[in-house]
């Protein structure tokens, strides 16, 4: 068995391992680069999608199945493997996201006309995706092992980072590997905590937060109600930018409880300006056996967090409009979770330079996003080509994240004994004080980079 790390190799987005084993060549999630990296996704792809059998996806994230439609108009006539609700939430995703790429194609074929040039292509389009779609034909439930060719044998675990998310365990040849994907954090709310690690031979472990340790998440619930409260206590609004997948999910599940039990006013208006969003909240709605024990209880009641009185979904732009001249008062979720565009971005042009609104931030910032930049505390920053100032008050809050921090993947990657593992996902920084960590443990960590080999078993 042979494993080649392509995407996400020494930087957090981008996840694409191909593993060759037994004839047979598969791909360990394909997906979009984000952030400052954006640019490598026109490049051609390392390997002949054409060569490709599977795609096993860990999960719906962009960044790990963002490249599936192009990789299919370029050949690739496998099948993808995934459970059932990464493939319903994948379709979604991957439907906004060329939407977005045929609407910036439209922006830089007008400017590329009055310059005399030729239009650029977007990415891939919304027909690439609906042919993409008719390839997600192997949907499997966790623990269920499914025989990919003679001796190969995938089987799927829990990871605990969104709905549907895995962890996937390969054997061949009489070795194992096992690859985290991402990794959830223990006890958070709706999605169940993840599995036990099986033992293996070789582990392809991410690590996102492998340099820090996230504050309890009912601390960070605590952090959260104070930033509202004192926003929302001054007159002010606060914007939370959120990704539409989970993210946007626990933020409402926990404003509803803080709504509930009165921690906030009770003439607060929560407003969910996201299209994705709100088409991701009704599509958990339909798998409430994959959420855990909580989760089932509270929404199994007529009330529950995606449908309280406090909630309002805006879905028309005009709407969206419309709360830019709105006063205080108001808790706005909208995407995207790095501020990289969607209409968060929109929002904080007229809201960022108001000293009486804030700014929640609720998830990681890579780095070259807005995001990043006014987390990392810019006075000033560009938004929609505009230069603003940065009066509104920041918080960023990591304990909502829905990746493992460091002494989590220590303690899972060391329960499944691996005598070698390759550390990917994350910035250098955070792999090499993981790799540390690991190694004192007696694990050989490596930090493998784009297009490097290694053959299991074998050093």
């Amino acid at each position: 068995m042979q494993i080649t790390f392509w995407g996400a190799a020494g930087t957090v987005t981008g996840s694409c391992h191909l593993v060759e084993a037994a004839g047979i060549k598969l791909l360990l999630d394909c997906g979009m680069f984000q952030g400052h990296e954006e640019g490598k996704n026109r490049r051609p792809f390392p390997f002949d999608p054409k060569e490709v059998d599977y795609v096993v996806l860990t999960h719906a994230h962009l960044d790990h199945c963002g490249m599936i439609p192009r990789l299919v108009r370029e050949g690739f006539a496998g099948q993808v493997l995934s459970t059932p609700p990464t493939a319903d939430l994948a379709r979604l995703i991957l439907l906004d996201a060329a939407h977005l790429q045929e609407e910036e194609a439209e922006r830089q074929a007008r400017k590329a006309a009055r310059r005399g040039e030729p239009p650029p292509t977007p990415l891939f389009d919304l027909g690439d995706v609906l042919s993409a779609m008719d390839h997600f034909s192997l949907r499997v439930g966790y623990g269920q092992e499914v025989e990919l060719a003679p001796g190969v044998k995938v089987k799927l675990h829990d990871a605990g980072h969104i709905l549907g998310s895995a962890m996937v365990e390969l054997s061949a040849a009489g070795h194992s590997l096992l690859y985290s994907g991402d990794l959830g954090s223990w006890g958070r709310p709706i999605v169940r905590d993840p599995s036990d690690p099986p033992r293996t031979d070789l582990l392809i472990c991410e690590g996102t937060y492998g340099d820090r340790t996230h504050r309890s998440f009912q601390e960070s619930v605590a952090e959260f109600q104070e930033a509202l409260v004192t926003v929302l206590g001054r007159g002010g609004t606060v914007l939370i930018p959120s990704f539409a997948l989970e993210r946007t999910q626990e933020v409402l599940y926990v404003l509803y409880l803080l709504w509930k039990e009165r921690h906030l006013p009770r003439d607060t208006r929560i407003v969910l300006d996201s299209p994705l969003g709100s088409g991701i909240t009704r599509a958990f709605a339909r798998y409430p056996d994959w959420f855990d024990e909580e989760g089932q209880r509270l929404f199994s009641e007529a009330e529950n967090p995606f449908r309280f009185p406090a909630l309002s979904i805006v879905r028309s732009a005009e709407e969206s409009r419309r709360l830019n001249d709105a006063g205080g008062g108001y808790v706005i979720i909208a995407g995207s979770g790095m501020c990289t565009g969607g209409r968060i971005v929109h929002h904080l042009r007229h809201r960022l330079w108001r000293g009486e609104d804030g700014v929640v931030f609720v998830g990681y910032q890579a780095q070259g996003t807005l995001g990043r930049a006014i987390v990392d505390g810019a006075k000033r920053v560009r938004v929609l080509g505009e230069e603003v100032a940065v009066k509104a008050d920041i918080w960023t809050i990591n304990g909502f994240s829905a990746h493992a921090d460091q002494e989590e993947l220590v303690r899972w990657a060391l329960e499944a004994r691996p005598p070698r593992a390759f550390l990917v996902h994350g910035e250098d920084r955070a792999l090499s004080a993981l790799a540390r960590r690991l190694s004192a443990g007696g694990v050989r960590a490596e930090v493998p980079g784009p297009g490097e080999k290694s053959r299991l078993g074998c050093p």
